[in-house]
């Protein structure tokens, strides 16, 4: 069995979706080394109004964690059969993905 243009898009997506998911664990892990040091609570560190110093560092784990709601939505749109070819700029085609990739392989 081939791989539709819909499934490359998955794997599109999905190969997007741990890169980020790396990053904000990466992210994530800095804040709270920086937080447990400073012995700051959660709330007041987590605040880019209250914490300018990282305040830039907060809001790009936000924004890293919206895009993998977003990429995550569209794997469960091509789980339900719905197309996501071309559906999300951010990403580039599997090129690389191998055509012949069985269903077995793309439903995981």
């Amino acid at each position: 069995m081939t791989a539709s243009p819909n499934d490359l898009a998955l794997i599109a997506v999905m190969r997007r979706y741990f890169v980020v998911k790396d990053e904000v664990n990466a992210l994530k892990r800095r804040l709270e080394a920086v937080r447990n040091d400073s012995g700051e609570e959660i709330s007041r560190f987590y605040d880019p109004r209250a914490n300018a110093p990282h305040a830039e560092d907060i809001l790009a784990w936000h924004q890293l964690r919206k895009e993998m709601e977003e990429l995550m939505s569209l794997a469960s749109t091509w789980g339900r059969g719905g197309s996501i070819e071309g559906r999300y700029a951010g990403i580039e085609p599997a090129r690389d993905a191998d055509p012949s990739l069985d269903a077995r392989v793309l439903m995981g």
